[in-house]
């Protein structure tokens, strides 16, 4: 499966202490070239050394950015190339941007954010739940706009 994320599943999961165990689930994570310049709390650098694989646009795919820049006013530009990159490999869209999400469905681009990321990473045995539990404490700590529902299910199941 391959999965387009946008900068702020990186500023995440830097924050819950996660990035490397992500490279532990069967995914090919990719981000547009412009996402890893909006990364000044993550070392780009460090991600590709990981395996994050880095897409550069192409002209009829900035054009189209462009355009949904016009339509959808909220996502930065390079959160809607991630949007763009997605349709065009029928990829997964990662984010937790709330305008991107809503740009995805309206698209048909399949889109999952954080919480979907922890799930894997517990149900695929890759962490313990009470590490997910740490990592998702953390993240709301830094002022993570979650589901407030969807956190408290997951932090009481996870805190055994």
């Amino acid at each position: 499966m391959v999965c387009i994320t946008d900068a702020n599943i990186w500023i995440d999961l830097n924050v819950a202490h996660l990035i490397q165990r992500v490279f532990e689930l069967e995914v090919t994570w990719a981000v547009p070239d412009i996402v890893l310049d909006e990364l000044n709390t993550v070392d780009a650098g460090w991600l590709l050394e990981l395996g994050v694989e880095p897409r550069t646009l192409s002209p009829e795919q900035v054009e189209r950015t462009y355009a949904l820049a016009e339509q959808y006013r909220r996502p930065s530009e390079a959160d809607l190339a991630a949007l763009v990159l997605a349709f065009d490999e029928a990829a997964l869209l990662v984010t937790g941007d709330g305008a991107l999400r809503e740009a995805a469905a309206e698209l048909h681009v399949a889109v999952h954010g954080i919480l979907w990321l922890l799930d894997r990473l517990v149900e695929e045995a890759i962490i313990q739940p009470p590490m997910a539990a740490d990592g998702l404490q953390r993240m709301l700590d830094e002022g993570a706009r979650l589901p407030r529902a969807e956190v408290e299910a997951r932090l009481r199941r996870w805190r055994v």
